[in-house]
């Protein structure tokens, strides 16, 4: 097994992802992604970052939680879904010094940056937990994004990220690789836009020419992007986890279409 960790972009969706008679545990989404818990869990981790789609810090800084070093509770930001959803939980551990250390390299990097204290919100707890990384032994803790839609500053913000993968940290991403909210509802076919979009990633993720920061930075100029992703918060933690994985070959390990998203997942780097 490689002592470098590998680096996920996982596709998260809302809170129904964690009803497993929509999301059965032995279909494709909920399968696969049990499979990318279980293959994080044997890599025996120090610690993850992770970064979501849903927490956006300034246009030019970024912001960490797990400052007193005591899990806080989590983060509803969802709308309008069955009580039940409230009441989950997702028992975790956090880890101040590994917030330190995120805050000493951007701040190395002239990045600004601060600790908060933050629970995690959706984005990362409920994908987490359908992966069965609830009761995790190692500690989580949640990094921003910026609040832009600079591709190219979300690959830097990756890039340094990559040292800890060398430090027993495992990197992931969560977003959707499509994910428009506004066509969800009506037709029960999936929308013209997403299959090709989902393609044009792909295309640019296992790139292995050493041009894959670029062309995926280059999915800013897709004809299909305003349609796939009508605000990019959910595509910019894809930037960051291609940044990070530096010149590490990818593989898709989930792909499936509903409607208006693409649930695709990778992982960057070797076992």
């Amino acid at each position: 097994m490689s002592t470098k960790m590998p680096v996920y972009f996982v596709s998260h969706g809302g809170p129904n992802l964690l009803d497993d008679t929509e999301y059965p545990p032995d279909r494709s989404i909920g399968k696969g992604l049990r499979a990318i818990g279980d293959e994080i869990r044997s890599l025996a981790p120090r610690g993850m970052v992770v970064i979501s789609g849903h927490w956006e810090a300034g246009r030019t800084s970024l912001l960490v939680n797990g400052k007193s070093g005591f899990p806080q509770p989590l983060i509803y930001d969802f709308y309008g879904f069955p009580a039940e959803y409230y009441k989950q939980q997702f028992p975790h551990q956090v880890d101040p010094q590994l917030t330190q250390q995120l805050v000493n390299m951007f701040t190395n990097a002239n990045v600004g940056i601060e600790a908060v204290d933050r629970g995690l919100d959706h984005g990362v707890w409920v994908v987490l937990k359908k992966a069965g990384l609830d009761n995790a032994p190692f500690p989580i803790v949640q990094l921003s994004l910026y609040h832009n839609d600079s591709m190219d500053m979300h690959l830097l913000m990756g890039a340094v990220l990559e040292p800890l993968r060398d430090q027993g940290i495992v990197i992931v991403g969560s977003g959707m690789a499509v994910h428009n909210l506004r066509d969800l509802f009506g037709s029960p076919s999936v929308r013209p836009y997403v299959k090709p979009f989902d393609k044009e990633i792909e295309r640019a993720v296992l790139d292995n020419s050493g041009d894959r920061k670029n062309k995926v930075a280059m999915l800013s100029e897709s004809k299909f992007l305003r349609q796939a992703h009508p605000s990019l918060e959910h595509l910019m933690p894809l930037h960051v986890a291609v940044g990070a994985a530096g010149a590490d070959r990818a593989k898709k390990l989930l792909e499936a279409y509903q409607l208006s998203l693409s649930w695709s997942c990778y992982r960057f780097g070797n076992l």
